[in-house]
């Protein structure tokens, strides 16, 4: 009985946490808007947290082929949203960093989340979000133990 208690307890804060990022979504597509598909977005992601990173090393995070991840960055460094440049340490490795489009996609995403931050989590205490914050690195770091 438990098990069913805490199936529903996640599947409520599933339901609202997908309405509620459905809804931000909504409202803020048109900062959001671009011709990315999700996995370019996922590129994008690994990229901007590493600052810089290989080729080989993305597929590894992907868990794709270098050739996949060589044939996606192509597309993204035709659109500046990435750039390739030569280590100068070891000239046959080459790091992928962000280019011109690339920081502007993430800049949005600044924009986007000062607004929801004004909006929406103004109105939590600061008791609440300290709460909510707690909770999220505590769920966030069962979630590593578990599967990394």
């Amino acid at each position: 009985m438990i098990c069913l208690d805490l199936y529903q307890q996640v599947k409520q804060i599933n339901e609202a946490d997908y309405t509620i990022n459905r809804l931000i979504y909504k409202h803020y597509k048109k900062y959001l808007a671009s011709s990315i598909t999700t996995q370019q977005a996922v590129l994008l992601d690994i990229v901007y947290y590493a600052n810089k990173i290989t080729v080989g090393e993305i597929a590894v995070e992907m868990n794709i082929s270098s050739s996949a991840v060589s044939q996606l960055i192509a597309k993204m460094e035709k659109n500046q949203f990435i750039c390739r440049t030569i280590n100068p340490d070891n000239r046959r490795e080459i790091f992928i960093t962000l280019d011109t489009k690339g920081w502007e996609y993430f800049d949005k995403q600044e924009h986007v989340e000062r607004a929801v931050a004004d909006r929406l989590f103004s109105k939590l205490t600061l008791s609440e979000l300290n709460e909510l914050e707690r909770i999220m690195k505590k769920l966030k770091e069962i979630a590593i133990k578990e599967f990394i």
